[in-house]
């Protein structure tokens, strides 16, 4: 077992639709989605190593992914890795813990070990293969326990276009042409005062989730242009 054999099972759902709390039973092997981001790490886990991870319950007929019990499995079974480690090794798997990031609801991916991620991103994307993951929000990666995995050797440079939670807070004009979008929109941001804080993280998220954007509170290319905004803002 090596971490291309995840990869492999994955990229055969491209395409696939994405529902939020889509269930899929990790022992069925014709399922076609829809897909939430947990279920279908944990259905291509399953495939690849025959082994329920990321999951409540052990029997794969039942088991209920979620990607809290992914960052719990990672915990638990000694198999966190660093997320530059995760970026660079082909088949390990990217989490953002619920609640991180100012962020309710929690996402895992699985990485290419090229900077770029396979994932059932949203319910505008479906499946598909997504770059740049090293600019996105994530609380660890992990690895499956008895999988040979190869390190990659990529350097991971964020977009310095994007705008995003950081610290220290972004701020300029961009943020602040951001903000009153958001505002005109209808979306709180708090004080418009061209500082990316907490309140405006949250009001990029609520209008990724609106618009069916992938709802990580970073305003990249598409968030700018569903948002109605040029591009770098």
């Amino acid at each position: 077992m090596n971490g291309t054999d995840v990869i492999d099972i994955a990229k055969d759902h491209i395409g696939e639709s994405y529902i939020l709390g889509a269930r899929a039973i990790l022992s069925n092997k014709h399922h076609k989605g829809p897909w939430d981001c947990a279920e279908f790490t944990s259905w291509c886990t399953y495939q690849a190593y025959n082994k329920v991870f990321g999951a409540y319950g052990t029997n794969p007929g039942k088991a209920d992914p979620y990607s809290g019990k992914w960052y719990e499995d990672a915990k638990k079974k000694k198999c966190a890795l660093s997320i530059d480690d995760a970026l660079g090794t082909p088949g390990a798997f990217l989490i953002r813990k619920p609640g991180d990031h100012n962020l309710k609801i929690g996402h895992v991916a699985i990485s290419l070990g090229n900077g770029s991620t396979i994932e059932a991103r949203s319910k505008k994307y479906g499946v598909g293969i997504f770059s740049k993951a090293a600019s996105r929000p994530w609380t660890i990666g992990c690895v499956i326990p008895g999988v040979d995995y190869a390190n990659g050797s990529v350097a991971y440079t964020p977009d310095d276009r994007l705008l995003r939670l950081a610290n220290p807070f972004m701020q300029g004009e961009a943020v602040l042409k951001l903000q009153q979008r958001l505002h005109d929109l209808g979306y709180s941001v708090g004080t418009l005062d061209g500082v990316f804080g907490p309140a405006t993280e949250a009001a990029v998220s609520n209008f990724q989730a609106v618009t069916g954007l992938a709802h990580d509170g970073i305003v990249g290319p598409d968030t700018a242009e569903a948002l109605g905004l040029s591009w770098p803002i």
